[in-house]
């Protein structure tokens, strides 16, 4: 392995991110010493593993010139990293398709959601091997952090940096950008591991606390029991996953101000305290609505209510109720929050939380303004954990953009899933989960749907995990190429 660690530094990037995926496929085969009357899917693994990484030694071979492959002008990284993506995807479908797991478009499905962090789900987890469940766990723990950032802990690349941004990345932890890999890395592994052993204390098998540590973590939220974290009927448990789930919605940037102590900087985070005070406005609108013909107490309503708009708004997808219980006016805040979505620089989706709270000083400063004297200092200003940053034009500009794009694609989304015969407030429901990566639903999504809706649900999740613009504008350069090659013809 180290001889193989080795190769893998002296490969150029591309080469390796092919190499890396194709290890990627071989990681489920350690399921095999507990579990060895899986090995008759060894080979579902093997294969796409082999195919992957004789790619990755065949594009060395050619030994191409990164200089010479901006191919794609100014968004070439943008293309990459799409590019990768899709490789990744179809790469990932094919151990359900050689096991005859799944059919192909469902095969995708179920890949999409796992490398996006989703959690919608096709499988019947319950009669699932363990290989595949391992799988589908560790798909979802390492699309929390990406490809790019993965790539980046053992070797970096020319056009690494423009890589780990054009993939979701805002944050630079170190000056380094492979210290800022393997900083993240540590951090995802060392919450990965408390939260694997918090699960064994209260009474979780050890191959449940794994899965659901890694699922919770890097908020995917597939599960493997029926009724997700429902099943193991448990306070305890709950809080872990609350407590995990938190973790994973948090900027890695906030996140190492809190492991290195500087818990005055991290209080000082307007977004954190944002986001505290979002969460418990939620949850206390939807505990008061669960009181009124549904529970008997408050403590039983606050329970459930705070767990799903956790879930919701971290984007995770872990439910320990049946959402088709809820009431309209419930469900309305829980498709809120899942549109709002976790922090910047997390592993969490949607729109982000850290965007939102932008706006919203935004949009009181503009009230504050207009009382203002006129000679007075406009300038208006958030604290961010590199410190305080000034919230420009431009810099609301593109905020604003982005919030308009996403919910022009979320009600076209939504038209869509209704022209396919779903409700209008199921369909509201189900692709503010695809979009926003979250994984919740309200029996949208099973092992029945239509490939019709499967293929909406899957842009969605691509869309909101490459956070829109992205794949917009790989989708675009792409046809201006192909556009303009046609035209020399």
């Amino acid at each position: 392995m180290t001889k193989f660690l080795n190769y893998l530094k002296e490969q150029d990037f591309a080469s390796k991110l092919l190499l890396m995926l194709g290890i990627i496929q071989f990681v489920p085969l350690l399921m095999l010493i507990p579990y060895p009357e899986d090995k008759i899917y060894s080979l579902a693994f093997i294969i796409p593993g082999l195919i992957s990484i004789f790619f990755g030694v065949v594009f060395r071979a050619k030994k191409h010139d990164e200089n010479k492959m901006k191919f794609w002008g100014r968004n070439n990284e943008s293309v990459i990293v799409v590019a990768i993506w899709i490789y990744a995807i179809l790469l990932g479908s094919m151990p359900f398709v050689i096991s005859g797991q799944l059919d192909f478009v469902k095969a995708l499905f179920e890949t999409v959601s796992g490398w996006t962090t989703t959690g919608l789900s096709v499988m019947d987890v319950a009669s699932l091997p363990r290989i595949f469940n391992f799988y589908r766990g560790f798909m979802q723990f390492c699309g929390g952090l990406g490809f790019v950032l993965l790539m980046l802990i053992f070797a970096s690349g020319k056009n690494a940096m423009e890589l780990f941004s054009a993939e979701g990345h805002s944050d630079k932890l170190e000056p380094n950008l492979r210290s800022t890999a393997k900083i993240m890395m540590f951090i995802y592994l060392g919450f990965n591991f408390l939260g694997f052993i918090a699960y064994m204390i209260f009474g979780m098998p050890w191959f449940d606390s794994m899965f659901n540590s890694m699922t919770a973590l890097s908020t995917g939220g597939f599960a493997i029991t029926p009724l997700s974290i429902a099943d193991y009927h448990s306070l305890p448990i709950e809080v872990i996953t609350i407590l995990l789930m938190l973790v994973g919605t948090t900027n890695f940037a906030i996140l190492a101000l809190l492991i290195k102590g500087k818990f005055k900087k991290f209080f000082k985070i307007g977004e954190t305290r944002f986001f505290a005070i979002l969460l418990l406005i939620m949850s206390f609108v939807v505990t008061f609505g669960g009181l009124f013909g549904l529970y008997n107490s408050f403590g039983e309503s606050f329970r459930l209510a705070f767990f799903q708009i956790v879930s919701g708004l971290s984007t995770t997808g872990f439910s320990t109720i049946d959402f088709n219980s809820w009431k309209p006016h419930m469900l309305f805040i829980v498709i809120i929050a899942m549109l709002i979505g976790g922090g910047a620089g997390s592993t969490a989706g949607g729109i982000k939380y850290t965007r939102i709270y932008a706006m919203f000083k935004s949009f009181i400063f503009g009230i504050k303004k207009r009382f203002m004297p006129e000679r007075a200092v406009n300038e208006i200003a958030i604290y961010k954990p590199e410190g305080k940053v000034y919230l420009s034009n431009k810099y609301m500009s593109e905020i604003g953009r982005f919030i308009f794009t996403y919910m022009i694609i979320y009600f076209l989304g939504t038209y869509l899933l209704m022209l396919g015969g779903i409700p209008l407030d199921k369909a509201m429901f189900e692709f503010a989960s695809s979009l926003g990566t979250v994984g919740l639903s309200v029996g949208v999504t099973n092992v029945g749907t239509s490939n019709y809706i499967l293929i909406i649900e899957m842009i969605g999740m691509l869309l909101g995990r490459l956070e829109i613009f992205i794949v917009l504008v790989s989708i675009m350069a792409v046809m201006n190429k192909v556009f303009r090659k046609g035209k020399s013809l």
